[in-house]
């Protein structure tokens, strides 16, 4: 038997885990791009040779190093329902051969393993080519179109302000969050005011979804034409490079600007690639890394993060938001200009933090999400807000210290990408509270604009439009606002509900209008 085989199998097996947890885990189908497999299936492949190693050390054997290494990667990178599967039928298989030829060694072993691990591996291997096969991708040219009347180049590079763009996750409108939840955050829009902040207090999203509201945003248009391209596909994952390759970063990069992004913990806008990034880990995981370690036996080594590696944690995110908040004012002493671009899940949950900044450890596993289902609306109301008046604070310090560390007054965008979302059902838009979902916190800081300049009802989508028009002499339309609702079955078809947006709701306790 040529020594090859004695190792086929393991090398399927580490090869195949990361395919099939993608397919396995129905979120990653949604959510994490085909390609966010690489990594770990190279991790699974280094480690089941390293394996290999260690039986051929422990035997001197080739033939039992396999078995060992094969065995060892099946205990470690495999779901459990999908190891027990293997696992009994490489028992049955070699139970039918003793019974058969009343022997089984070495060579028989490796046969059945090896046509186990070809049938396993090529099933799920079928089943993910599939999914991607297909698949609709997006474009400048399809999905996303150029935005036009924008100068070529900007005379007053050394002079140009700063950027900073910085998205509170479900960050509400003080008057909605009056209506809807009786919670006063006049104290905070003040501090605001007191500093220069323009507070845009009719302001709405145009899509109460973060991965459209910021794709709508940072291309500066609507999505109408995702619509086609998209069809009832209910995929986010093809959209991501909308985002991260967005039309504000590819004009700002042109004209000369620097990018700074901050790590977010959530892939779509955890941006890698820019001219800075800062991380409070020096090894930053993907969001498909969780279900790889947390659904495994490498769950094992969660919480192990003396190695500088983002184990994924209630504690590694609360520190990615505190690590946004600390280093922000430190990025206003680099070389300008830049654009900086911060998404800071809060006070959208995971709820981490107390009204004093304290941390909170959620009872429930590891998840960027809460569901009502996982509380009552009382206590995610309550763990909302306490989480809201601590980024209050954070969010006001940080400003401070960006001002006071900046040698040109920056421009300044405090933005929620959509509303909190208690009251939002993503299933269905009839029990789903829209006024509290759009309204959103809208703040600008603009050195030299008059307080009158912007409009009160100003949408994200009109954002970077106003700011190229008033400080880099384009010559942008400024968008009528408009605001958009689809569902998680056909999250590319929009129904028009600007008209009813504005409308207050009250709920009830079980979460129905």
């Amino acid at each position: 038997m040529n020594k090859l085989t004695f190792f086929i199998h393991g090398f399927l097996f580490s090869a195949g885990s990361a395919v099939i947890i993608y397919v396995v885990k129905s979120d990653s189908i949604f959510y994490d791009p085909p390609s966010n497999i690489l990594y770990p299936t190279l991790f699974s492949i280094v480690v089941f040779l390293l394996f290999v190693l260690l039986g051929y050390l422990l035997t001197s054997n080739l033939k039992a190093a396999g078995l060992i290494a094969s065995f060892f990667v099946l205990g470690f990178f495999y779901l459990w329902p999908v190891f027990l599967w293997i696992l009994i039928t490489i028992l049955v298989s070699l139970l039918l051969i003793k019974i058969i030829y009343k022997k089984v060694g070495f060579s028989k072993t490796h046969l059945v393993m090896n046509a186990i691990s070809i049938s396993v591996v090529g099933f799920y291997l079928f089943q993910f080519i599939s999914l991607i096969v297909g698949a609709p991708r997006v474009s400048y040219q399809s999905g996303i179109l150029p935005v036009r009347a924008m100068p070529a180049s900007i005379s007053f590079l050394d002079t140009a302000p700063d950027i900073y763009y910085i998205i509170p996750d479900g960050y509400g409108r003080a008057d909605m969050l009056q209506s809807v939840h009786g919670f006063d955050n006049s104290d905070f829009m003040s501090a605001l005011e007191q500093r220069g902040f323009i507070v845009a207090s009719d302001s709405q999203t145009n899509y109460p979804r973060t991965l459209l509201s910021l794709t709508s945003t940072l291309n500066m248009q609507y999505l109408d034409s995702l619509s086609s391209v998209m069809g009832d596909s209910s995929l986010w994952w093809p959209i991501m490079d909308a985002i991260q390759h967005s039309q504000v970063r590819k004009i700002l990069q042109e004209w000369g600007y620097k990018t700074v992004f901050f790590a977010s913990g959530w892939d779509f806008t955890d941006i890698r690639d820019g001219d800075y990034y800062e991380a409070p880990y020096p090894i930053m995981l993907r969001n498909f890394e969780n279900p790889f370690l947390n659904f495994t036996n490498l769950s094992i080594f969660r919480g192990i993060d003396r190695f500088g590696i983002a184990w994924p944690s209630y504690d590694t995110h609360r520190l990615i938001i505190l690590n946004a908040f600390q280093k922000l004012p430190e990025v206003a002493t680099l070389p300008g200009p830049k654009f900086v671009f911060a998404h800071i899940v809060a006070p959208h949950p995971p709820f981490v933090f107390d009204r004093n900044g304290n941390p909170i450890n959620p009872a429930n596993p590891y998840s960027l999400s809460v569901t009502q289902s996982d509380m009552t609306v009382p206590k995610y109301r309550a763990a909302f807000l306490d989480q809201l008046l601590y980024i209050n604070q954070e969010i006001l310090s940080t400003v401070d210290g960006v001002l006071a560390n900046s040698k040109t007054p920056p421009i300044i965008i405090i933005q929620g990408d959509h509303g909190p979302g208690i009251f939002n059902d993503h299933k269905s838009i009839e029990n789903t509270c829209l006024y509290e979902s759009f309204s959103i916190l809208n703040a600008y800081y603009l050195p030299g604009i008059g307080l009158d300049s912007i409009p009160m009802d100003i949408s994200p989508v009109n954002s970077f439009r106003f700011i190229f028009n008033q400080y880099l002499k384009a010559d942008l339309e400024m968008l009528p606002n408009r605001q958009f609702y689809s569902t998680d079955a056909n999250l590319y078809q929009f129904t028009d509900v600007t008209n009813q947006t504005q409308v207050a709701c009250m709920m009830n306790s079980s979460g129905l209008p």
